[in-house]
C-alpha cells in the first residue's frame, strides 16, 4: 500500500460507532495501524477533529485526548500548513471547487504522492480527477 492521507471524516467516523461507514472507517484505521503504513496528514487534522467532537457535545477532556492520541500515531506523518502547501490547496480550491479544509487535505495528497482516504463524497468527487481519492472500504481486502 502507498501512503496516504487520510481525511478528518475517516477518524470522526471510527469514532462515532453508530454512524454510516463507522465499521469500515475503524476497520481500515486498523488495517493502517496493523501494518504501520504512513499517513501524510495536515496539522489541521488536530483542531478539526477536536472541533467536531466539542460542536458534537463531547467533553473537552474526551476531545483533547482524542487529539493527543491521534497525534501519538507512530505512523503519522504531521505536515503544517506552509505557503507552498497553501497555495497548493488555493489552486485546488478555486480548480475543483473545493472547501478550504477539504484543499489543504487534497494538497498534501497531491504534494507527497498520496491517495486521499475520505468519508467526504464531495470532496472525493471533486479531486478524483487530479489525485487517487478512495473511501476507507475501498482499501480493505
Amino acid at each position: 500500500m502507498s501512503p496516504v492521507t487520510v481525511d478528518t471524516s475517516v477518524f470522526m467516523s471510527a469514532f462515532r460507532r453508530g454512524e454510516e461507514g463507522s465499521q469500515a472507517s475503524r476497520a481500515f484505521l486498523e488495517k493502517m495501524r496493523r501494518t504501520q503504513e504512513p499517513m501524510i496528514i495536515p496539522t489541521l487534522v488536530l483542531p478539526e477533529a477536536a472541533a467536531v467532537l466539542a460542536r458534537a457535545g463531547e467533553d473537552r477532556e474526551i476531545a483533547l485526548a482524542f487529539v493527543e492520541t491521534l497525534a501519538r500515531l507512530p505512523h503519522l506523518i504531521l505536515i503544517p500548513l506552509d505557503e507552498t502547501t497553501a497555495r497548493v490547496a488555493a489552486d485546488l480550491a478555486t480548480t475543483c471547487k473545493l472547501r478550504d479544509a477539504d484543499a489543504v487535505y487534497g494538497a498534501v495528497a497531491f504534494r507527497f504522492g498520496c491517495t486521499l482516504v475520505s468519508r467526504d463524497q464531495e470532496q472525493l468527487e471533486r479531486l478524483r480527477p487530479v489525485l487517487a481519492t478512495r473511501r476507507p472500504e475501498d482499501m480493505l481486502p
